[in-house]
């Protein structure tokens, strides 16, 4: 019987789309489906994070020392989430938690409070 190879290697992977990544690249199933597992190191500009793509999502991985693909990862500067949607939905979000501050009795009190009720004592707390 034939040895599997544990495929993991630090390349440039190059996307359909003219987008790269650059990190230690893996496999990985997922659900029953083989992807291509992408850990993008820590930039300046970045947090670590892993990537899944279909291997037909990629045309190209190159491998490369760990150290290129470090430096590549900062130089193409690729982000966890970079759809435009995503910021679209944060300022639904803000705009909704903004809304719900203005509509806070003017004297801090929780609207929620019913007449005649109680709150029971305890720190204050500064946001």
């Amino acid at each position: 019987m034939e040895e599997q190879l544990k495929f993991e290697v630090w390349a440039l992977v190059e996307l359909f789309g003219h987008n790269q990544l650059s990190g230690k690249v893996s496999e990985q199933v997922i659900a029953g489906q083989l992807f291509v597992r992408i850990d993008v190191p820590a930039t300046k500009k970045s947090p670590a994070f892993t990537k899944y793509h279909l291997p037909t999502a990629i045309y190209g991985i190159t491998p490369v020392e760990e150290e290129y693909a470090t430096r590549m990862a900062e130089c193409i500067g690729a982000q966890p989430v970079n759809d435009y949607r995503h910021n679209q939905v944060i300022d639904e979000i803000i705009r909704e938690k903004m809304k719900e501050l203005q509509e806070l009795p003017k004297d801090g009190s929780p609207k929620s409070l019913e007449e005649g009720s109680e709150m029971e004592e305890g720190p204050e707390l500064y946001f």
